[in-house]
């Protein structure tokens, strides 16, 4: 019998809940209890103060925050402006990992990643067993100098968003030798062929049978998903070999290589060389990675998402512009090379505002148009493509728009503005209204279509 209510109490109390923070920081701590502890490398901290964290955490929920990394528990290096932006972005700091380790010639201890979500360590593994490793651009990240340089987890978007997270300079250091920004000519996309190097023959020779099935199967999975790969020779001594992996990023998007601790591994060019790359983990229980230019980390992680099924919704990169794409340079059209040239990211469809007219300008082969209405009446919602680029890029692209494109602004229907791929109103006149389509690839369609129609017609 309670005491303290009274008759007239009829509101019911409210339930007792946990969130989510709070919860996954009691199942690890359970799991520790019963003996399945993470490994040596990560010391846990008190866990009334883990606690604590959480639920700070969930308070900021519940009062409307919105953080990219609720719910993700992390150990991280004892370096205070990493462990700031973690706790910003909404993660809950679990333990700490020793300086030090993993070292390029141990493994990653699986049951690590098994309780916790991600760790920042201070050199990639030379083994990934179920377990993704992120490598940025020496740099990006406030300690890459002599702290943190790779991100594990269990899969590549948690791991990118941990790194985003993270990235940039430490203002409380007056060294900027490790500190780097995000150049205005970064590439945020491959495109969909990306090409690919592979080892040849003779550099596959050298390595086990498994090790060598590995990286022929992964060369087989990059190829059905798009990718184009290219053979390149890479072994000899560890200089020649860091040499030849440079000329082949020259000429590539990304080189695939085997983990482990030989010369021309990856583990050991991702130290010595200024380089992005993802360490990825592979059916067999091994591994293999994707080594690619400094800034092209998209690329990568691109690349770990065909590879893996996960990829963040976001780029890594901050530094995009929107643009709008309409007609041949819509996907799978032939202007879209162009925007693939220069990095240009797919993000999603796009509507305009009723106040645009599609034309077609020219017949053979058939092209489009955007152009302002009028008046509302002639005008309509037309569905475009809306892409991302650095703002270099998108100066190179403008540079090369032909005539009579040329760059606008269009009104979007949710009422937001964005620059976008427009058409020199002077060609209204002599050009076919498209507009009732509202989409190019609806009227190409239409033409697939009618085309046979008419030629069996006129036989």
């Amino acid at each position: 019998m309670n005491l303290f209510l009274f008759d007239d109490d009829t509101v019911p109390l409210p339930p007792v809940t946990t969130s989510q923070a709070v919860q996954r920081v009691l199942s690890v701590f359970d799991a520790l209890a019963r003996g399945l502890g993470p490994a040596p490398p990560v010391r846990l901290r008190c866990r009334e103060d883990v606690l604590m964290d959480a639920k700070a955490v969930d308070e900021r929920v519940r009062a409307g925050e919105r953080m990219s990394l609720v719910g993700i528990l992390v150990a991280a290096p004892e370096v205070p402006v990493v462990a700031e932006r973690l706790v910003q972005a909404g993660a809950v700091v679990a333990g700490h990992t020793v300086p030090g380790a993993p070292s390029p010639g141990s493994e990653v201890r699986l049951e690590t990643l098994s309780k916790l979500d991600a760790l920042l360590v201070t050199e990639p593994p030379a083994s990934c067993r179920g377990v993704v490793g992120f490598v940025p651009t020496r740099g990006l990240l406030p300690a890459s100098g002599s702290g943190i340089t790779t991100v594990l987890a269990r899969d590549a978007a948690v791991a990118q968003r941990v790194a985003a997270a993270v990235t940039g300079p430490d203002p409380r250091t007056t060294s900027a030798g490790f500190s780097r920004h995000w150049p205005d000519s970064v590439r945020l996309s491959a495109g969909e062929h990306p090409r690919i190097a592979v080892p040849d023959r003779a550099f596959l020779a050298e390595l086990g049978r498994v090790e060598a099935a590995r990286l022929a199967a992964t060369a087989d999975t990059l190829r059905v998903a798009g990718a184009s790969t290219h053979e390149v020779e890479l072994h000899g001594a560890g200089g020649l070999c860091r040499k030849r992996a440079a000329v082949a990023l020259g000429d590539h998007d990304a080189l695939l290589l085997p983990l482990g601790t030989g010369l021309c591994s990856l583990t050991r060019l991702a130290t010595r060389l200024d380089t992005a790359a993802v360490l990825l983990p592979t059916r067999d229980g091994g591994g293999v990675g994707l080594l690619a230019q400094p800034f092209d980390d998209q690329v990568v992680l691109d690349l770990a998402g065909l590879l893996t099924g996960s990829q963040a919704s976001t780029p890594y990169p901050d530094v995009g512009v929107r643009l709008i794409a309409f007609g041949s340079y819509l996907r799978g059209q032939p202007r879209a090379a162009d925007l693939e040239r220069v990095g240009a990211r797919f993000t999603g469809f796009a509507t305009t505002s009723r106040h645009y007219r599609l034309l077609l300008i020219e017949q053979d082969p058939p092209q489009a148009g955007v152009v302002p209405a009028n008046l509302p009446s002639e005008g309509g919602p037309l569905v475009g493509e809306e892409w991302l680029l650095s703002p270099a890029a998108l100066g190179e692209f403008v540079a090369r728009l032909p005539s009579p494109m040329r760059l606008g602004t269009v009104e979007l229907a949710d009422g937001t503005s964005a620059p976008a791929i427009l058409c020199d109103p002077s060609v209204a006149e002599r050009s076919v209204d498209l507009t009732a389509w509202e989409c190019w690839r609806a009227y190409l369609r239409h033409l697939s279509a009618v085309r046979p129609v008419a030629a069996r017609a006129a036989s």
